[in-house]
């Protein structure tokens, strides 16, 4: 997957400095974002050909979703331009396109999203981990022509339509979510009085140092052997699962309670560990159970992700592997 790879200057997966925040053409390929390369420059333009899926997958990721329609046909037009020896043509069209500025956030994203895919997860399971709705993978009948979901179909508008799209995750939780903005929310600071300290199965509590107790604290129905349980029923992909399951007032993230429609910050590690719980249980390995959360943190969330939420992951995960909830 050398294509996901940064542009030289980079080392050990880190990006180099420059960002790049409008989609450019250079002679190393087409870059975005903290100098990831989307496509190669090769001697015939841009290498798009067999790479379909990872470029529109990574850009509905950049876009959080919203694909242009005419994504490949401009690229293909670009690459023309530039193979030619118009490259201020080329860049016109490019400046022209659909694909606007991106920020920190979404450069962040396409970054977490190409390692994954460098490091063996395929476009269309990464799409599908996400709940890209729809993602084109069948390019082989693209058609620049092809007809668009129609604006105002509460779909995205401008997008191909496809019986191989990835699962929609709407359903009870984003509609809920949907219909209660995080303005609306009522915060909790403190820790509630009912909150119980964590314990695993052979009776020892989990440390938590910025927890006021010095424990991991949680909700008094949280039960992470039913956490675990639930990874393991769960089948590979399934977002709507998942989703239900670890996604905002989903089953099992105890920071949010739908019937005070509240958010409690002390329960926020707790909600953490069990995603790594979770998704030990389904079998995942560590790094790409953080590294899915990571993508998922930046492209479904307000909140950009944290170190914390990396660090009580693991601390899951490594719990569950070790048969703390088994």
């Amino acid at each position: 997957m050398q294509n996901a790879q940064s542009l030289p200057g980079s080392s050990d997966g880190v990006p180099c400095c420059r960002n790049y925040r409008q989609m450019t053409v250079t002679e190393q390929g087409l870059v975005l974002g903290a100098g990831i390369l989307l496509a190669k420059m090769g001697e015939d333009g841009l290498c798009l050909d067999g790479e379909e899926e990872r470029i529109l997958t990574l850009l509905a990721i950049a876009y959080r979703g919203d694909v242009p329609g005419a994504a490949l046909g401009t690229l293909r037009r670009v690459s023309k331009h530039w193979q030619g020896g118009d490259k201020c043509l080329a860049a016109i069209h490019l400046a022209q396109s659909s694909f606007p500025e991106i920020g920190e956030d979404a450069a962040t994203r396409l970054s977490l999203a190409a390692e994954l895919i460098e490091a063996g997860m395929t476009p269309r399971e990464l799409a599908r981990e996400l709940g890209l709705n729809p993602v084109p993978f069948d390019v082989s009948k693209y058609d620049e022509n092809q007809p668009r979901v129609p604006a105002g179909s509460g779909r995205e508008s401008g997008q191909w339509t496809s019986a191989d799209a990835a699962t929609d995750m709407s359903g009870a939780a984003s509609a809920y979510i949907a219909t209660h903005t995080e303005k609306e929310i009522n915060r909790v600071p403190d820790l509630p009085k009912d909150a119980v300290a964590v314990t695993r199965t052979d009776g020892t509590a989990i440390e938590d140092r910025k927890s006021p107790t010095g424990k991991l604290m949680a909700p008094p129905n949280a039960d992470f052997h039913k956490v675990y349980a639930a990874g393991v029923r769960s089948k590979p992909y399934d977002i709507a699962a998942m989703y239900g399951a670890l996604g905002h007032f989903g089953t099992f993230d105890f920071q949010r309670d739908r019937g005070s429609n509240s958010f409690y910050a002390a329960y926020v590690h707790a909600a953490n560990y069990a995603v790594g719980v979770d998704m030990a249980g389904a079998g995942y390995d560590k790094w790409t159970s953080v590294k899915i959360a990571e993508t998922y943190g930046f492209f479904g969330s307000s909140n950009k992700y944290s170190i914390a939420g990396k660090e009580w992951i693991e601390r899951g995960w490594d719990d569950a592997k070790q048969g703390a909830w088994q």
